[in-house]
């Protein structure tokens, strides 16, 4: 199922007839009887739940491949995403999946390269997948298995261009403004990329289940594979109040992330440096999830001689939800590349996904870490 299958959430409510005070005869007129009535919900935007237009679900979604190596911060276009990827690339660096449908930003860049996992990224959501280039065998990947009816935009599409700012490869540019308007827009609905109750794949939760892990000391990612010695974890869905996260991908990059209440989201460091905008404000999301993700070879090396990690987002797989100040044990499932996402707690129900502007890590599970920072207790 790609986007363009809407999750049919039957949200309208019918109150019904509240006869208590009818008369034997039924006289409609009575008022102790209400008619029925069906509530009218607002329309909120696909990726982030929030209020929007009444076309909201039908706008058209864009992903970019947007770079992370540090000679091209502060990056441009962030900050507007409604929901970011964050993914393990060769050097040991990330580099972003960015997805824009409430907000979209005059430019987006540097665009860089696609890699495979960018395939179970996109296919759920996009109406236009944007980067500028890729080796071989990931184009072979992404073509079998992304929809056809995604439009791919490279170096010659529509909007994209060169910013002499910068040396290749670091200066392709894009203005998604430009590109979209040059799109048909079919006014399919997104039901987002996170599953619903409708299209969710609630699977056995693998044991051990995640440590809640709020300790000064890094934790590594836990384990997922069953043994006739594993134990039965105890582990409650309990949201456990934290002030900071760091997420360990690599000796390379380990963001930080600080919960600001007053903004209402988390703020995002690399290192000890604020990460920021082009105007130097700090880049925030309302949530973050960090799912741990198996990584094998890509099948090659980059220009310098480098291992390429390829992130497999399919499967089931440990993780954290981090919302409102506070982190929460959870699985993820997905069978397929085009299917959505299903979070779901330690007891294996639905976790829906969280109101508000998102940001996603895909952890390796061998070698990944991550630190949580509890509250202080008074």
């Amino acid at each position: 199922m790609n986007k363009r299958v809407l999750a049919s959430v039957a949200m309208s409510a019918v109150l019904g007839l509240a006869a208590c005070g009818s008369s034997p005869q039924g006289d409609v007129s009575d008022p102790g009887v209400t008619s029925s009535a069906t509530p009218t919900l607002p329309p909120t935007w696909s990726l982030t739940g929030l209020p929007g237009p009444a076309d909201a679900q039908t706008r058209q979604i864009l992903m970019v491949k947007v770079e992370n190596d540090p000679v091209v911060r502060p990056q441009t276009g962030l900050d507007s995403a409604d929901l970011v990827f964050e993914e393990l690339v060769e050097g040991g660096m990330t580099r972003f999946a960015t997805v824009f449908q409430s907000t979209i930003p005059d430019e987006i860049g540097p665009v860089r390269s696609i890699r495979h996992v960018d395939a179970a990224l996109a296919s759920p959501i996009a109406d236009a997948f944007v980067f500028s280039g890729g080796a071989p065998k990931t184009w072979t990947f992404v073509k079998e298995k992304m929809p056809s009816n995604i439009s791919i935009i490279t170096e010659s599409g529509v909007g994209v261009y060169r910013n002499h700012k910068h040396v290749a490869p670091h200066d392709v540019w894009l203005q998604p403004k430009k590109l979209l308007a040059s799109l048909a827009n079919d006014n399919s609905a997104s039901s987002g990329f996170f599953a619903t109750a409708d299209n969710a794949q609630l699977v056995p939760i693998p044991t051990p289940t995640p440590s809640s892990g709020q300790t000064s000391d890094p934790i590594a990612a836990p384990s997922v594979s069953a043994s006739a010695s594993d134990s039965a974890s105890t582990v409650s869905n309990v949201a456990e109040p934290i002030k900071k996260v760091s997420i360990e991908f690599s000796s390379w990059e380990n963001p930080r992330w600080t919960w600001s209440a007053s903004d209402s989201k988390w703020l995002r460091s690399e290192h000890s440096t604020p990460f920021v905008n082009p105007a130097g404000k700090q880049i925030g999301f309302t949530n973050l999830i960090i799912i741990f993700v198996k990584t094998i070879g890509a099948g090659y090396r980059d220009p310098a001689g480098n291992y390429v990690p390829r992130s497999v987002l399919t499967g089931t797989g440990p993780g954290y939800l981090l919302v409102n100040g506070t982190e929460t044990p959870i699985f993820w499932h997905k069978d397929h590349v085009a299917d959505h996402l299903t979070l779901m707690d330690v007891d294996g129900n639905l976790v829906t996904a969280p109101i508000g502007t998102t940001w996603v890590s895909l952890v390796p599970v061998d070698g990944g870490k991550v630190k949580f920072t509890k509250v202080p207790v008074n």
